[in-house]
C-alpha cells in the first residue's frame, strides 16, 4: 500500500544507504559477524514471516491482515517458541513499544497481558544491571514501534518513516547490552522480518524441511490451529482464514485462490499438487550477529532463514537429552548459523560499538503512512 507522499515510479527500491547515512550500522557490519545468504522465511507478507520467527509456520495463512489474531491469540497446533521455552522453564520476555509481536500469539488486549510482554525501559534496565531491576531472562525479544499509534513515535525502519530513527533505537538497544553486565554471555541479532518490496538479486532457496511441502502439514489457504477444536482442525477451519472485518477482501483464502485458481472449486479439500506450497524461502534480508562470540568481520555463506534463530535457541536452551526440541520441520531442518560464532574464544569480548543520534532532519513525510496492517 503506497504512503502519503509516495508515488507508483518511486525509485528507493534498488537506492541504499552508504556510511554518512547509517554510520552505526555499517561499524557493527564491518567488526562483528553477518550472514549474506539470510532469508525471509516464506514469500509472503509481515504476518507470515513473523509468524515462522515464532511458530515455525504460518499454519496455513498468507496476508498481513492476519496479523490481528482471535482473542488470546492464535494457537498453532504445533505450538510456539514461547511455548517450549515455558515447558522447559526457560525464562524469555518480549519487550516491546506499542505492540509485542509475541501479542499474535498470546494474550495483549483488554482482557489481558501476558506477562512475558514488558515495556522497552525494562529491558534497558534489566541490560544496564540498573539496581533492583530483575536479571535479563535468557531470551529476550525486542520490537521497535510500530506505529500503530501514529508515526510520531515509529522507529521500525518502515518506509517512508526516516530509516535514521530506527538506526539510533537499535543503538539504544545494542549499547545497553555491550556496556552492561550481560554482555559476555549475550547474542544479539538484528535482522528484518521481510524484504518490504526492495530489489534482491539472489534467487530464494528451496526451503529447510526434509523435502515436504509445507513444515506441518497444513496448507495455504488451508488454515488450521487449536482455536476450535474439532471443527478447527480441519483444512480451512482455523481462526480468521477466511474472513477479515477490516479488509473483507484480502483474507488467505482469497489469497491463496488467487495463487492457484484451481483450489477455487474445493478450498477445503486435496490441495492441488501443481499449486505452489510452503517449500521456497523468501527474499534475503540482513542479518547481523552482535556478540562476544562473534567472529570479527565475518560474512557467513551459509544458508539460514527466521526458523535458523529458533533452531539456534532449541539447540541451546532445549537439549535435554542431546536432541533438540522443535516446532515442526521447518525449525528442525534449519542451520542454527554457529559458523558466526567461537564460543571458545570470545574473539569479540572487547569491541566497541558506536551510538547513533536521531535524525537532525527527520526525513519522514507529515501525515506519514497510510494506514497498513
Amino acid at each position: 500500500m503506497l504512503a502519503v507522499g509516495e508515488s507508483p515510479t518511486e525509485d528507493e527500491t534498488i537506492g541504499f544507504y552508504n556510511q554518512d547515512d547509517l554510520p552505526f550500522y555499517y561499524d557493527l557490519a564491518g567488526k562483528f559477524a553477518i550472514s549474506d545468504r539470510y532469508f525471509s522465511s516464506v514469500l509472503g507478507p509481515t504476518f507470515t514471516n513473523r509468524s515462522y520467527f515464532m511458530a515455525a509456520t504460518s499454519f496455513g495463512h498468507l496476508t498481513t491482515w492476519d496479523t490481528f489474531p482471535p482473542p488470546g491469540g492464535y494457537k498453532p497446533i504445533t505450538g510456539t517458541i514461547f511455548d517450549l521455552l515455558d515447558q522447559n522453564n526457560v525464562t524469555w520476555a518480549d519487550y516491546f513499544q506499542d505492540a509485542p509481536q509475541g501479542g499474535s500469539f498470546r494474550k495483549f488486549g483488554a482482557t489481558g497481558i501476558d506477562p512475558h510482554f514488558l515495556p522497552l525501559p525494562v529491558f534497558l534496565a534489566q541490560a544496564a544491571g540498573v539496581p533492583g531491576a530483575a536479571p535479563l531472562p535468557s531470551v529476550s525479544f525486542v520490537d521497535p514501534n510500530f506505529g500503530l499509534l501514529g508515526i510520531a513515535a515509529e522507529n521500525d525502519e518502515h518506509p517512508p518513516t526516516d530509516i535514521q530513527r530506527g538506526h539510533a533505537y537499535v543503538s539504544t538497544v545494542i549499547n545497553a547490552v555491550r556496556n552492561g553486565p550481560f554482555w559476555k554471555d549475550s547474542i544479539i541479532f538484528i535482522t528484518y522480518d521481510e524484504h518490504g518490496g526492495y530489489y534482491d538479486h539472489t534467487h530464494p532457496p528451496v526451503a529447510p524441511q526434509g523435502g515436504v511441502r509445507n513444515p506441518d502439514g497444513i496448507n495455504p489457504g488451508q488454515c488450521e490451529d487449536l482455536s476450535n477444536v474439532p471443527a478447527s482442525l480441519q483444512p480451512g477451519g482455523g481462526a480468521e482464514c477466511s474472513s477479515n472485518l477490516l479488509s473483507p477482501t484480502d483474507t488467505s483464502v482469497n489469497d491463496a485462490e488467487a495463487l492457484c485458481p484451481e483450489l477455487t472449486a474445493n478450498p477445503t479439500g486435496p490441495f492441488p499438487a501443481q499449486c505452489a506450497n510452503y517449500n521456497q524461502l523468501g527474499v534475503r534480508v540482513p542479518l547481523m550477529a552482535i556478540s562476544p562470540f562473534s567472529k570479527p568481520a565475518y560474512a557467513s555463506h551459509t544458508v539460514g532463514s527466521h526458523t535458523s534463530l529458533l533452531a539456534l535457541i532449541e539447540k541451546r536452551f532445549l537439549n535435554p537429552s542431546g536432541q533438540p526440541l522443535h516446532l515442526t520441520k521447518r525449525d528442525q531442518f534449519s542451520n542454527t548459523l554457529e559458523d558466526l560464532f567461537d564460543f571458545t574464544n570470545s574473539p569479540s569480548l572487547n569491541t566497541p560499538v558506536l551510538q547513533a543520534a536521531p535524525p537532525a532532519v527527520d526525513c519522514t513525510p507529515a501525515g506519514g503512512a497510510a494506514p497498513t496492517p
